[in-house]
Parts: structure tokens; C-alpha cells; sequence
């Protein structure tokens, strides 16, 4: 199983409005294979999204050929954030 954290420094005032969007935009992963869940973790600015994946091949067909270093970003989600999305993985063999 590998973990995916993807870490967001949110705008102040819109860190409700963040977890609202981030909700709505992954509500249909639990379709995806391979997908295991998440959850949202928020801090006193950041959001952090979790998500857990049964391998990597199910992590790259979700997040893309770059799925080690680049985040997943919903159009428009830039408009909440101070700065660019943190991601790291727990899981992974070498970790």
C-alpha cells in the first residue's frame, strides 16, 4: 500500500471553501481501481489530502507518469493556495 500526502498552504479566510472544493472534487476516486481511501487533515492553514492506493501502477494511472513529484491540481484550485501543493509518499519500496 502506498500513501499519497498532498499538503496545501490555503489562502487565509478560505480554508472551509477549500475543504468543500477538495470533497466535491474527489467524492468519485472510491470508483477508481486500486484506490483504498483518504481522508482530509487540516491544520490551523493547510489542508493536507491523504489518499491510499493498493500499488504503483494504481497511483500512476490516478496521478499520471509524474505521480512521484508532481501533485494532482482540480482546474481552479490555484485561486486557494499561498504557494504550490507539497506531496510526499509513504509506502514506497527504498522509503
Amino acid at each position: 500500500m502506498i500513501t499519497r500526502r498532498s499538503t496545501a498552504k490555503v489562502r487565509a479566510g478560505m480554508l472551509d471553501e477549500f475543504r468543500a472544493f477538495i470533497e466535491a472534487g474527489t467524492k468519485e476516486f472510491a470508483t477508481l481501481d486500486g484506490f483504498l481511501g483518504d481522508e482530509i487533515v487540516v491544520g490551523p492553514d493547510t489542508l493536507t489530502y491523504v489518499s491510499r492506493w493498493r500499488d504503483e501502477a494504481a497511483l500512476a494511472a490516478y496521478a499520471g507518469p509524474g505521480w512521484r513529484t508532481e501533485p494532482v491540481k482540480f482546474e481552479d484550485e490555484d485561486r486557494f493556495l499561498v504557494e504550490p501543493l507539497h506531496v510526499r509518499h509513504d509506502g514506497l519500496p527504498g522509503n
